[in-house]
């Protein structure tokens, strides 16, 4: 399980690691809009390939 919720965070923490922010200066805000974006684009490049 804590594999899966690293694998769910990573894009997030890496951009927030980059971005040289800690965990407490971000209080989730970045890691959370960049998850976000990325696994909606993931689930809508699936929905369209099988659905569109």
């Amino acid at each position: 399980m804590k594999t899966l919720l690293w694998l769910f965070l990573l894009p997030g923490d890496m951009v927030r690691q980059k971005l040289g922010i800690t965990v407490e200066e971000d209080g989730g805000l970045i890691r959370s809009f960049i998850n976000m974006c990325v696994w909606g684009a993931v689930t809508l490049m699936i929905a369209l390939k099988f659905y569109g």
